[in-house]
């Protein structure tokens, strides 16, 4: 295979995220309430799921050809969930809140 190619697949290349966030009392503590009825069903959600428990988010774009449009629809996503969440808050540490 030639360099030319390679960068032909490369710029080709369709991308989606998934992002996963434990949802998170104002305090640090562990969010222990049922999936919020706002936003929508986590079975059927297209954008928005639980992973692991009712209390771990996973949101989840579409797939696109640039990076931009991508990162455009997290943002989307983001904000209907926080406009969801009332004061909870989804926790950006790679460790997890406290338990």
């Amino acid at each position: 295979r030639d360099a030319m190619n390679d960068k032909e697949t490369l710029l080709g290349i369709r991308r989606g995220i998934e992002k996963e966030s434990l949802r998170a009392l104002p305090g640090g503590g562990l969010a222990l309430t049922p999936h919020p009825v706002a936003l929508g069903s986590a079975l059927t959600h297209p954008h928005i799921t639980t992973d692991y428990s009712e209390s771990q988010l996973e949101l989840i774009t579409g797939v696109h050809a640039g990076v931009d449009d991508c990162l455009r629809e997290l943002t989307e996503i983001h904000q209907a969930v926080y406009h969801a969440l009332g004061e909870e808050r989804l926790w950006v540490g790679s460790m997890p809140c406290g338990l």
